[in-house]
């Protein structure tokens, strides 16, 4: 577990702004529909493909930092995808940690 909640730490850090963390959990959301859609791949594909975008674009205008997404090393390319596979996982399982703590349940609560 220590691990999840260190990535969990890491996501928080990366994720500072309040607008920023909105634009992440709408770009969640929208990912999180799409794999539900995926029985309905014109309707579950464009979503996700639509929260990559919504995603990179808050941390460009408002973090001003580059996503993890895309700081994964493109020269290993199997390493390269499993990385870029957590990332988005770990983006969808830090907005249900974020969900979680407004009921004071979850990892990210401190005791």
């Amino acid at each position: 577990m220590s691990r999840f909640t260190d990535f969990l730490g890491y996501y928080e850090k990366a994720h500072q702004r309040t607008a920023n963390r909105y634009v992440h959990h709408l770009s969640h959301l929208l990912a999180t529909a799409g794999i539900l859609l995926l029985w309905r791949p014109l309707v579950g594909i464009p979503l996700i493909a639509l929260s990559f975008p919504l995603s990179w674009a808050g941390h460009y205008f408002l973090e001003r930092n580059i996503p993890a997404f895309l700081e994964a090393p493109a020269v290993q390319k199997s390493g390269a995808t499993f990385t870029k596979v957590h990332v988005a996982l770990g983006g969808l399982a830090w907005s249900g940690a974020c969900f979680l703590r407004l009921f004071g349940r979850g990892p990210l609560v401190r005791e």
